[in-house]
């Protein structure tokens, strides 16, 4: 297999839900209950809620998105949701803690936002169809593709139509694809992101 031009410090078996190729801004968030109750996977976009504590936040709908999670939330199942194997990735050394909201250091998890270049493990693979569900077939991602927030906080292509009818009455356009998934990146979705508001 070829050697990869662009390397993130950690090999590719190993690495995280997300490789930052172009770091973006990070901020601290803190998660809110519904995400600390299903855990997350890195690249899982969000949106602030009202909550005990200022910027909180939970999955985003699609219709707003200021950025996503860099780490993956903790996970000790041996089959997690969207990933294979003993809980995700790195758990030891690189998850951010479910426990500890409302004090403390561990209930701050990264949040990447503004311009950023990023590899993705985890993304939309199936399509909306007509009806706005989850059940049209494999996503297919060709390169400059525009990618959108999903109903579910994921990256996806599908059509503004289909997004309408998911529920996303204006869908929120993140980025492109710049690299599409492929053995060479690990079937990761290469994307250039410039996260801002809708108007």
């Amino acid at each position: 297999m070829a050697v990869r031009p662009f390397t993130q410090s950690s090999s590719q078996d190993d690495s995280l839900d997300v490789e930052l190729m172009h770091l973006g801004d990070r901020l601290p968030v803190l998660a809110g209950p519904s995400l600390i109750a299903s855990g997350w996977r890195g690249g899982q976009f969000v949106m602030y809620v009202t909550a005990n504590w200022e910027f909180t936040v939970e999955k985003s709908n699609g219709t707003i998105a200021p950025g996503f999670l860099l780490m993956q939330s903790e996970n000790y199942a041996l089959t997690p949701p969207n990933g294979n194997g003993p809980g995700s990735p790195e758990n030891f050394i690189s998850h951010q803690f479910l426990s500890g909201q409302g004090g403390g250091s561990s209930n701050v998890v990264t949040l990447i936002t503004g311009n950023s270049r990023a590899l993705f493990k985890v993304y939309e693979t199936i399509a909306l169809n007509g009806a706005g569900v989850r059940a049209g077939g494999p996503i297919t991602y060709s390169l400059n593709d525009t990618l959108a927030v999903s109903e579910n906080g994921l990256l996806c292509n599908d059509s503004t139509a289909n997004l309408n009818a998911a529920g996303i009455p204006t869908p929120q356009i993140v980025g492109i694809v710049s690299a599409v998934p492929a053995a060479i990146n690990n079937n990761r979705l290469g994307v250039d992101l410039n996260i801002g508001p809708t108007r």
